[in-house]
């Protein structure tokens, strides 16, 4: 890779003319990555940047490998940056104290050389969810994750002729397995078009086309996908990651990947990578219990459940400190000290030990949710709604159906406030994963003594609201196709979720791929339920 390059998987030698990822048509082979690294260690190493925090803008790109790759090299430290809004950015690149960034063109911005050393053992920094409206950096040690990338490639063997697809939303956990795959195992990465990776119906039919032999996704993009193509006969090994995995989803992606071994891979940014991990073969998707299982720790990792000996096995999970990240950028503690003198991280999770030794999750232990394959702690919505002129008060809440698909609803109280300011108040301060799929405003709280239900309204706005909301605000053609307009998957879960939760009746995503147009879907749910008002 680029001069000097000792920090992390990406400097892991290998032939320069084999192929290491595809983008869109195009072939780069080691020797090509490592040039575009060398470029970026270059030019990061003409400023005074060692083992300071360089803010990456993560996308799906070659770029994006190369910038890390040169990033490592020139001994600096990335700070990988999601996409987000200008306040969000910029509030990650002063949680961390950050001395350079690199603009959305390639160009590096200094901002404070003077800024303070990272330690040695530091190699990147990720973002979580934070309970004040803005991001919470967590600095990833070089230690911990290369033992648990190698656990993880120990334990899902790939070679040279995997192709592995770059699924994952860039800057997440997941995606940096998908990355460093190449240089750990010799596949090959697959890195589809923006509009490819926005529509599960051309995602799949992708996959097809490549013959794509390892994916990872999130258990609401592998329904999507699973309810849109065919079998995909190429995959051998799908990866579920960043969220609960349930048996009616673990069924459809069976379906989706014959041949493949489903794995349901349980992990958390600081621990880092894949603590946990559940293996089904070919053929055993339909038969798997619910709640699918999230296995047993990966050989690097150390975890307790706590206490010990609680009723029916249930307890907190708790991940031994070596397999953990150095710490949180804003000072909070990681690590609390056990009566065995060891560091140990409790991840807030409920989890209960199976007869088999292997473990489920069962819940939450605080307010921290999953949506749409990203964390995020509603304080954190709520502290972003704060921020909007004359709101005085906000509640954010979570729903989520049976299959496992959740969303976020927001309600504020401020008279003069409109949904609009709140909406564009949350889109510069919130990774658009999680953006609310309805915010309500109003005057003030109801009575408790009082009704609410307000005046009815008709199926057909319901759609049309929930599908501006979906959307932030756009508009949509009653007779377009959902993809025409605007959707993504992830949208696309916002407003089925929001419409279920509004109509009071749980409504399959897939839906939509039978029903693509907001008329022909009203038809469909009137002529199932015969819905003519909601309240």
């Amino acid at each position: 890779m680029s001069r000097g390059h000792e920090r992390g998987l990406l400097g892991r030698p290998r032939d320069p003319g084999a192929v290491a990822l595809v983008h869109e048509g195009r072939a780069f082979t080691f020797g090509d990555v490592a040039a575009l690294g060398a470029d970026v260690g270059n030019q990061v190493g003409s400023h005074p940047l060692k083992r300071r925090v360089v803010g990456v803008p993560a996308e799906r790109s070659p770029e994006f490998v190369a910038r890390l790759a040169g990033v490592w090299g020139a001994g600096a430290v990335p700070a990988i940056l999601g996409d987000w809004g200008p306040e969000r950015v910029r509030g990650a690149l002063t949680a961390t104290r950050a001395a350079a960034a690199f603009a959305p063109s390639g160009a590096l911005d200094l901002l404070d050389t003077t800024a303070d050393e990272e330690p040695e053992e530091t190699s990147h920094i990720l973002f979580t969810s934070g309970t004040t409206g803005g991001p919470k950096g967590i600095l990833v040690g070089r230690t911990a994750f290369e033992a648990a990338s190698t656990a993880f490639f120990k334990e899902l063997p790939m070679d040279g002729s995997d192709r592995v697809a770059f699924l994952s939303r860039p800057g997440h956990d997941p995606s940096l397995r998908e990355l460093v795959a190449p240089w750990a195992t010799g596949a090959t990465l697959f890195i589809p078009g923006p509009r490819t990776a926005a529509d599960p119906r051309l995602m799949a039919a992708w996959l097809a086309e490549h013959a794509i032999t390892v994916l990872q996704g999130s258990p609401v993009l592998l329904r999507l996908m699973a309810g849109s193509s065919p079998p995909v006969d190429s995959l051998r090994l799908v990866c579920s990651a960043g969220a609960r995995l349930t048996a009616a989803t673990l069924r459809a992606t069976a379906r989706f990947a014959p041949y493949a071994t489903i794995a349901n891979c349980y992990g958390a940014s600081e621990t880092p990578q894949v603590l946990c991990m559940h293996q089904v073969p070919p053929g055993e998707g339909a038969v798997s219990e619910d709640p699918v299982p999230i296995g047993r720790p990966l050989g690097h990792a150390v975890t307790r459940i706590v206490p010990a000996d609680a009723a029916g096995g249930e307890g907190r999970l708790h991940v031994e400190a070596a397999a953990c990240a150095l710490g949180y950028t804003d000072g909070t503690p990681l690590l609390s000290p056990g009566q065995d003198g060891r560091g140990w991280y409790d991840t807030g999770d409920i989890v209960r030990l199976l007869p088999d030794g292997s473990m489920c999750f069962v819940r939450r232990a605080d307010r921290q949710v999953q949506v749409n394959g990203a964390r995020v702690e509603l304080d954190e919505i709520e502290g972003a709604a704060a921020k909007v002129a004359g709101v005085v008060e906000s509640v954010a809440t979570f729903v989520e159906d049976s299959g496992g698909v959740g969303s976020v609803r927001l309600t504020v109280v401020g008279g003069t406030t409109t949904e609009d300011e709140v909406r564009a108040v949350l889109r510069d301060h919130l990774d658009p994963a999680v953006m609310p799929s309805s915010i309500e405003v109003r005057d003030a709280w109801p009575d408790d003594d009082q009704g609410d239900d307000g005046p009815a309204v008709t199926l057909m706005e319901v759609l049309r609201e929930s599908a501006r909301s979906a959307l932030d605000g756009g508009e949509i053609d009653p007779d377009g196709g959902f993809f025409e307009a605007g959707f993504t998957s992830m949208s696309l879960m916002r407003f089925v979720s929001e419409v279920s939760v509004r109509l009071g009746t749980e409504i399959s995503p897939l839906l939509v791929f039978q029903y693509p147009s907001l008329n022909s879907f009203a038809g469909y749910l009137r002529r199932a339920d015969g819905h003519g008002q909601s309240r």
